[in-house]
């Protein structure tokens, strides 16, 4: 059993990985003029590495695939070097947090730690992408994402049946109350049409179907 729960857990990881990284590559190909720091090593990646993408110009725009929670605005970004942050374990001893700190947006998975790792991981998180279930880990700690950290950009992901608005959507219901408890908070939603886009170009992209 504890073999299938960490599979299972490694198996989460690498799609929220892999979501940020497909969400970073959208947004870039919208105008952005963008250099990532991709720091995931769970994917097979050793070390930190740079992939430059050039554009001749930047353009920031809104991104209707992500709308706020309860604005239903769509989503803004600004972002000029991005650094996309594994927590994995393996981040342990890196020593390059003040690299990912000069990055115009530092990207973070889920949960990931932060206090206590600053010289590893960095101090700042611009931008966090979030699991459908790895929402309750976040829930778990509310002042410390919503509140003490309110600055942060929360992406939520997940399939429709959990972030439908009728009342019937678990994940909804929940991300609902935490804004209800959190006004400030920046919870964004992916739309059921972008959700099926990330799962188109997972398949492709790893012959997988999410």
């Amino acid at each position: 059993m504890e073999i299938v729960r960490k599979r299972k857990a490694r198996v989460a990881l690498t799609l929220t990985s892999l979501f940020a990284l497909l969400l970073v590559l959208h947004l870039k190909s919208e105008q952005f003029e963008v250099k990532f720091l991709v720091l995931l090593k769970h994917l097979g990646l050793s070390g930190a590495r740079w992939l430059l993408f050039h554009d001749q110009e930047r353009h920031p725009t809104n991104h209707k695939g992500y709308i706020n929670l309860e604005t239903k605005e769509p989503l803004h970004l600004d972002c000029d070097q991005c650094a996309i942050v594994s927590n994995s374990g393996q981040m342990t001893g890196q020593k390059i947090g003040n690299v990912i700190d000069q990055s115009t947006c530092v990207w973070r998975m889920n949960n990931a730690p932060v206090h206590g790792y600053e010289d590893d991981v960095g101090h700042r998180t611009s931008i966090r992408v979030v699991s459908h279930t790895s929402v309750p880990y976040i829930l778990k700690n509310p002042d410390y994402f919503f509140k003490e950290t309110n600055n942060t950009i929360y992406v939520i992901w997940g399939p429709y049946r959990n972030m439908r608005t009728d009342g019937k959507g678990i994940v909804y219901s929940m991300l609902k109350k935490t804004v209800a408890n959190y006004p400030e908070a920046k919870i964004y939603l992916t739309t059921e049409e972008q959700m099926r886009h990330c799962d188109e170009v997972f398949k492709i992209e790893t012959g997988r179907d999410r």
